[in-house]
């Protein structure tokens, strides 16, 4: 698997990944939104197939958020979502960032507490989908 980060750039990929799953499959309407020009996009490829993408943004507080993670249905389940997280934690930490949050649906709190994120505040809707805020410190991260 290979990576691409475009800063400012919303990539067709990205753009067409978060089409098919966020508004397409999930049904979400505000799915883009101005962060995507303050954001770095990163693309996952699987040969030269785009298989997944997230974003990632700092925040007002010093910390970087990391959201709009999404993956092809063909790839679920094989890791790609994890790598993402990863790779954008990996980013962020050479930026200096210390903390990292992201804004997860509460049926994927599980995935993002296995990547060691802990749930903060009671859950809110994002449009018809529940979330919650999750945070992690990312102090120890192998740059």
């Amino acid at each position: 698997m290979r990576f691409t980060a475009s800063p400012g750039v919303l990539p067709e990929e990205a753009r067409l990944l978060r089409t098919l799953i966020f508004i397409e499959e999930q049904g979400f309407v505000r799915e883009f939104d101005d962060l995507d020009d303050a954001a770095v996009h990163i693309v996952a490829f699987g040969g030269d197939k785009p298989i997944g993408t997230c974003r990632y943004y700092p925040r007002s507080d010093g910390s970087y958020a990391i959201g709009r993670i999404a993956v092809a249905r063909e790839y679920r389940g094989k890791g790609v979502g994890s790598a993402l997280v990863l790779e954008a934690e990996r980013r962020v930490a050479l930026l200096g960032a210390k903390i990292t949050v992201v804004s997860a649906q509460l049926r994927a709190a599980g995935f993002y507490r296995s990547l060691g994120y802990t749930e903060q505040g009671s859950p809110y809707p994002e449009e018809h989908v529940p979330h919650i805020l999750m945070v992690k410190g990312i102090e120890n991260t192998k740059i």
